[in-house]
């Protein structure tokens, strides 16, 4: 598959995966067609570029992509902040996956970057839970996922890719900063 920037099946990747963290930031039902849409798209560019645990990462977010659709309800409403203790056990919990995940992708697969690849995908399972679930930190643990696979996806030469968490990290603060009333 040629590395040129403008892969048609990345550019369906970014502007569907775009559309649904606007959409979603702002409350839109029809955010989860763009989600579903955007996962079957990097779903294969993972499988082409060898990014194995964030292919299973995709196999994740269309499973999320229907949840959250069945999850919606009436109206959009997000849930009061969980308490400090939890997140503390999501991060050992995330970091523990993240030391196996990574050291199995290191000695039984062809991964490039075995121990980032897994933290992205394991941090973004997390914040994707919370996310479906409506709680506004999902936000924030996003900020931190999305500005990390910057340097994940241009590395392994997907410079839309790049480009995506880039913006995703800017709408990941707008989100945040829409969900908590600060704008």
């Amino acid at each position: 598959m040629s590395k040129s920037l403008w892969n048609p099946l990345e550019i369906a990747a970014v502007i569907s995966s775009l559309l649904y963290t606007l959409l979603f930031s702002y409350g839109y039902i029809w955010c989860w067609l763009f989600a579903a849409l955007s996962a079957g798209f990097f779903l294969v560019l993972c499988y082409q570029r060898k990014i194995y645990a964030e292919l299973a990462l995709q196999v994740f977010y269309l499973a999320m992509a229907l949840y959250g659709f069945l999850n919606w309800g009436e109206t959009f409403q997000t849930k009061a902040p969980l308490p400090l203790s939890y997140h503390g056990i999501i991060i050992l919990v995330n970091a523990i996956a993240i030391l196996i995940s990574g050291q199995m992708l290191r000695k039984h697969s062809d991964a490039k970057v075995p121990y980032l690849d897994s933290f992205t995908t394991i941090s973004s399972i997390s914040a994707t839970v919370l996310m479906v679930n409506f709680y506004e930190e999902n936000w924030l643990y996003f900020i931190v996922i999305n500005a990390i696979s910057i340097y994940l996806y241009f590395q392994r030469g997907l410079k839309l890719g790049a480009l995506l968490f880039v913006v995703y990290t800017l709408l990941s603060i707008n989100g945040y900063m829409v969900w908590t009333g600060r704008w």
